[in-house]
């Protein structure tokens, strides 16, 4: 389960069923398909996301230091590129 959530008071920003965690150079691109007016959202909050990948025994945060989000509008294909990552138990 993936988890987009504002940092002032975890607002739940989306929930998507379907998405990809990649690692790339200097973190992770976690992309997933979203509607325009999520998409402004998400963008509008670029600096306050907070990411959170739930498995079976673990939670994991993922968030962006410098906010860097694309939304690719032709394939309503959003990506947030992540440099920090912490892992918990569950």
């Amino acid at each position: 389960m993936l988890y987009v959530r504002h940092t002032v008071g975890s607002r739940l920003l989306c929930e998507p069923t379907e998405y990809q965690i990649v690692p790339v150079d200097n973190g992770w691109e976690i992309s997933f398909i979203l509607d325009n007016e999520t998409a402004a959202l998400l963008e509008k909050f670029r600096d306050e996301l907070n990411i959170f990948h739930v498995e079976e025994n673990q939670k994991t945060w993922f968030y962006s230091s410098e906010g860097k989000v694309n939304f690719l509008e032709d394939d309503s294909k959003f990506i947030i590129s992540t440099d920090h990552k912490t892992v918990y138990p569950v």
